[in-house]
């Protein structure tokens, strides 16, 4: 029974991809047919034709799958179908804010899709009149503001030194003044000198010698005077002192 479903559903799928591939007359499909094509284009990969030759892809989508600048919509049907190949695809109505992160064009008239395969999700914008995608991006590629933080403190900037003055030069020497000329030398003049006879030098005079002068006495010391200090006292033997004290005047 299982087996039987799953044929079912594989017959429905490819049934809907060459549906798909099919001109349709202009203004026929509704924007429930385009979700299902757009589900079974991208669940087989056998509907390239499902992308407009022209299809407008945003550049973080195109960057993400590494297209080059001029790769055709086979190209991008193609890196889009590798990138949800091997995950369950989910097709639903994309809200104003994911159109707005994708950066999709405005056009009222075409219905966008949010297809979902795992963790990736597209935002395909369906063009009804030709039946096909005409704009491929990702809700994630809008610049997200970035969080407000608050300035560093300023820093203190030190002031650079004063320039300090360049060293003057001392000034240059005036170059020597050239050396004058020596003068020349004078020749010498020439005399004649007559000879004369040298004359007798007069004796001097013995010198007188000195008056001896008589040596002076010499000078006696003179001794202090005794003056009484006691009583007379007679004595065999008296001293100076004994003397002056019994009124004697000593030699």
């Amino acid at each position: 029974m299982n087996r039987y479903r799953c044929l079912l559903l594989a017959l429905a799928l490819a049934a809907g991809a060459a549906f798909a591939q099919q001109p349709q007359p202009p203004g026929k499909t509704t924007e429930q047919q385009a979700r299902s094509y757009v589900a079974s284009a991208f669940m087989t990969g056998a509907a390239p034709l499902i992308m407009s030759d022209d299809a407008n892809v945003s550049p973080a989508l195109r960057q993400r799958l590494g297209l080059a600048p001029d790769a055709n919509s086979r190209a991008v049907y193609q890196a889009i179908v590798t990138l949800t190949g091997g995950k369950p695809v989910q097709v639903r109505r994309a809200s104003p804010e994911e159109l707005v992160m994708a950066q999709a064009p405005s056009a009222p008239e075409k219905p966008a899709f949010a297809l979902e395969a795992g963790d990736v999700t597209l935002i395909l914008q369906y063009d009804l009149e030709r039946d096909n995608i005409a704009f491929a991006g990702q809700p994630g590629a809008a610049a997200v503001a970035a969080p407000v933080v608050a300035p560093p403190p300023p820093q203190r900037v030190e002031e650079p030194p004063p320039p300090q003055a360049a060293p003057v030069a001392a000034p240059t020497p005036p170059p020597p003044a050239p050396a004058a000329p020596a003068p020349k030398a004078e020749q010498p003049v020439l005399q004649t000198v007559e000879p004369q006879l040298p004359r007798a030098a007069k004796p001097s005079p013995p010198p007188v010698a000195a008056a001896a002068r008589p040596a002076p006495p010499p000078q006696q010391r003179a001794e202090p005077r005794l003056r009484p200090d006691g009583p007379c006292a007679i004595k065999p033997v008296m001293s100076d002192q004994d003397l002056v004290n019994c009124g004697a005047t000593p030699r």
